[in-house]
């Protein structure tokens, strides 16, 4: 270190020039921030992909119009692909789709609304013309209305629409055992 007469450092030290080390400080810094940035986008995406994709509802294919309207209230099972993650996941769901008429359906999804237990249509017995969820003893009519039991609300009714001849429902699902129709 050089110093002037009066004790004050020269101006190699204090000028405008950067240190080698001042250099690979800087260096070491940018790369550890590119570096951060480059391994947290998709660690955000692993976790926020979860949550984004449980909200999502997705168009489904059901069947020909025709072939659905020629019958009382049919289920029909079908596979939605989901990701989780990194992971493709197939799950396995249902709806019950109500003939009202020319091109006209009701749908609703398949899972009760006491306790997302699969329920079914009855044709005779007891719950002949009534849908019947045999966990706690759920009954509702052909509108999806409580008749009896205890599910808090009415089946989920899900939106509709027709394509070429093929009846689409917008499927979601809902949350369970409370009063208001929440999407999972």
């Amino acid at each position: 270190m050089s110093h002037h007469p009066t004790g004050t450092p020269s101006d190699d030290e204090h000028g405008s020039s950067v240190s080698r080390r001042t250099f690979l400080g800087y260096l070491i810094g940018a790369m550890s921030s590119f570096l951060g940035v480059v391994a947290g986008v998709p660690i955000l995406g692993y976790l926020a992909g979860p949550l984004r994709s449980q909200a999502e509802a997705n168009w489904v294919a059901l069947g020909k119009v025709d072939d659905l309207a020629q019958q009382g209230p049919q289920v029909v099972q079908f596979t939605l692909s989901r990701r989780d993650g990194w992971v493709e996941v197939r799950e396995a769901r249902t709806c019950w789709v109500m003939p009202q008429g020319g091109d006209r359906f009701t749908v609703f999804n398949g899972r009760c609304t006491h306790l997302g237990c699969a329920y079914s249509w009855h044709t005779q017995g007891s719950y002949a013309d009534q849908f019947f969820c045999p966990c706690h003893d759920g009954i509702y009519d052909r509108d999806g209305r409580v008749t009896g039991g205890p599910p808090p609300r009415p089946l989920d009714q899900l939106e509709t629409k027709i394509e070429n001849g093929i009846l689409l429902v917008l499927y979601q699902d809902f949350r369970p055992g409370v009063p208001q129709k929440e999407p999972l």
